[in-house]
């Protein structure tokens, strides 16, 4: 599960200031020119506003970067997806299991950390990690530093099973990234985190224009 949340802003008086108190950070920088931008944008059919992701006043190459992203998206799952079948896991115990592979160092490592790593929600960790435990992949080991918590490490079983399945994980990740240089590995690597914090913000600025989680009603448009 994707961590997230549904937050609803304060009531505050009508005026301005407090209404653009209560914009969240993607609205913020230059508020009004960005709504007018964007209420011209929607009124020309177009799904983005802004200059630099627009070529002659048209979002198709925007269309065409996002249709790929999803493409790209939905395979890497497939991918992911079949590495766990591959050792009897889902895509998801998968994915945790590698990151607490990589993550553990020499003491281990909490749940939390796995969960920011992978930006999924700490419950969502734990349900998964206790399915992990149970197949004798994972093991569970109180902090002695906080005993309310604890820290995770991979058995030898599970270092075993992935050292086995590098066989065919190492070539499907060298064709998944074939087409790129070392500079452009570089580059991706920069950028992706921003798309996450990006994505975040977009889900977030989703659930406050849509509070109710329908439409808007238009301006001047009276409820039915």
């Amino acid at each position: 599960m994707v961590k997230r949340g549904r937050g609803k802003p304060e009531q505050v008086e009508d005026n301005q200031k407090n209404a653009a108190s209560m914009v969240p950070p993607p609205m913020q920088q230059g508020t009004l020119a960005g709504t007018a931008r964007q209420r011209a944008a929607s009124s020309a059919g177009l799904t983005v506003s802004r200059p630099e992701l627009l070529v002659n006043g048209s979002d198709e190459e925007f269309r065409a970067v996002l249709h790929d992203t999803l493409a790209f998206a939905a395979r890497i799952q497939e991918i992911r997806n079949r590495l766990g079948a591959l050792i009897g896991l889902s895509g998801a115990q998968y994915t945790i299991l590698i990151a607490v592979s990589h993550l553990q160092g020499e003491c281990g490592v909490g749940v939390n950390s796995v969960a920011e790593h992978l930006h999924l929600s700490g419950a969502f960790v734990t349900i998964e990690v206790n399915k992990l435990v149970s197949l004798d992949m994972v093991r569970k080991e109180i902090n002695p530093e906080d005993r309310r918590r604890v820290l995770l490490t991979i058995t030898p079983h599970a270092r075993s099973v992935l050292r086995t399945l590098t066989k065919v994980q190492c070539p499907a990740n060298d064709a998944l990234f074939g087409h790129l240089s070392h500079d452009e590995f570089k580059t991706l690597r920069q950028i992706f985190p921003a798309f996450v914090s990006s994505a975040d913000r977009a889900l977030r600025l989703i659930d406050y224009l849509t509070p109710n989680g329908t439409m808007p009603e238009e301006a001047g448009e009276a409820p039915a």
